[in-house]
């Protein structure tokens, strides 16, 4: 029964992730022009639509620009807005030069109340500009897999350069929600922005509808079902004309969390489309941990430390995507880590990895990373201190070399100026 299920899950596997769940559920009908379904945890493709057709990525963009906030400033920093940020268009809070805000506040408009002028605040102050804050979230989305994006501004309004996948967004989302701080943000429906020196308290509500919204429904399966999705955990609507709307959702159940984006899809059905691929994936799919995060899976031997070895740990759980009727038994794992290295080592340096198998298919990977700190050993600083020593006293003897021509020159100096004196004495003498 083992071999037969490892058989069918690897069949599986060759098909392609669309058909992973070996076709329990019939095919998918989604509105939108481009979709992808990945799991969370492992960033496996569960349903792809297009994911990688270029699109106007809208309002999606902030969470790109919310990632860099956290991952570049403390929340509760201090911004005074700029003469620039307050004639941003579209959806803003309509912030006023000269008005004292926190990072925390700002994030929290964006991410909730999608104020195009809090993301241009956040981008000017960590970057200083625009131009310079776009090239930060290029480089950063690349980083993270993106391999189709092209931001040209923080907030996403409209562009003809501004273009991005729904995968590449996943990918994005799936960094962003790693930060419980963005976690809370995205899942708060109304937010109160305290009263700053320039104006009142101002109340935020967030279009995620799919957070909150129990009177609407829409046609699922034959049946009416409420908006609100049960398990969501974020993330970001999005809307202009020419992009359509635009969403990125999230949701867990049971331990899985899935992460489903829809691009230029119509007002009907933006929430519609991502409620049916989280449906689909929690129908289908889960994950599986197979260690958790912070487990020793061995030592290296570390020379010329003071200690001799450090433990390797997991820096964070290792997953694998699993379709529901399948058993995590048939998975294995390996793990790949150095004999020796040499001291210094730094405590969450990465020292290898595992990876998890089904037969011959990676399905998932977590680094090994050092438990603790290994210094090197006062014997292992010899060397060093030797060769500092040496170029010491290299520069030690240049500079008593020089001192001394510079003591021959003056002696010489003065010699010549006493032999002058003497001869013009002499001189006036004979007069």
């Amino acid at each position: 029964m083992k071999k037969l299920l490892t058989l069918l899950l690897g069949l599986v596997l060759a098909m392609g992730s669309i058909s992973f769940a070996f076709a329990t559920s019939p095919p998918l009908q989604i509105a939108a022009d481009s979709a992808v379904l990945i799991d969370a945890a492992t960033g496996q493709v569960l349903f792809d639509k297009q994911m990688d057709k270029q699109k106007f990525p809208t309002s999606t963009t902030k969470v790109m620009t919310a990632l860099l906030v956290l991952e570049n400033l403390k929340l509760d920093q201090k911004v005074i807005i700029d003469s620039e940020t307050p004639f941003t268009n579209g959806s803003r809070i309509y912030l006023i030069e000269g008005e004292e805000v926190t990072v925390e506040q700002l994030l929290n408009a964006m991410l909730i109340e999608s104020a195009n002028d809090a993301a241009v605040a956040l981008a000017i102050q960590i970057s200083g500009n625009i131009p310079d804050f776009t090239k930060l979230m290029n480089q950063r989305a690349k980083e993270l897999g993106a391999k189709n994006t092209t931001f040209n501004n923080p907030n996403g309004l409209p562009d003809e350069a501004h273009l991005t996948t729904a995968y590449d967004l996943a990918m994005i989302a799936r960094q962003a929600m790693t930060y419980p701080e963005f976690r809370k943000i995205v899942t708060t429906y109304q937010y109160t922005f305290p009263a700053t020196n320039k104006q009142p308290e101002r109340y935020l509500y967030n279009g995620n509808r799919l957070l909150w919204d129990t009177n609407s429904k829409v046609l699922m399966n034959g049946m009416q079902i409420p908006i609100k999705y049960e398990g969501i955990t974020g993330v970001k609507t999005g809307y202009t004309n020419v992009a359509g709307n635009c969403l990125i959702a999230s949701a867990k159940r049971n331990g899985t969390e899935l992460i489903a984006v829809v691009l230029q899809s119509d007002p009907a059905n933006q929430f519609l489309d991502d409620m049916k691929l989280l449906d689909y994936g929690f129908s289908n799919f889960k994950s599986v941990e197979m260690v958790s995060q912070g487990t020793s899976m061995g030592e290296v031997t570390i020379k010329g430390g003071k200690t001799t070895s450090v433990k390797a740990i997991t820096n964070r759980s290792a997953m694998a995507t699993l379709p529901l009727e399948i058993s995590p038994d048939i998975l294995r794992t390996e793990i790949g880590l150095p004999k020796q290295l040499m001291a210094p080592i730094t405590k969450g340096q990465k020292l290898g990895s595992i990876k998890i198998f089904e037969a011959d298919q990676l399905m998932g990977e977590s680094d090994l990373v050092a438990e603790t700190d290994v210094a090197a050993s006062m014997w292992m600083n010899l060397p060093t201190l030797a060769l500092g020593a040496v170029v010491y006293l290299k520069y030690l003897a240049i500079a008593l070399i020089v001192l001394g021509l510079l003591l021959i020159g003056l002696r010489i100096h003065f010699k010549r100026r006493r032999v002058k004196r003497r001869k013009l004495r002499k001189h006036i003498q004979q007069k």
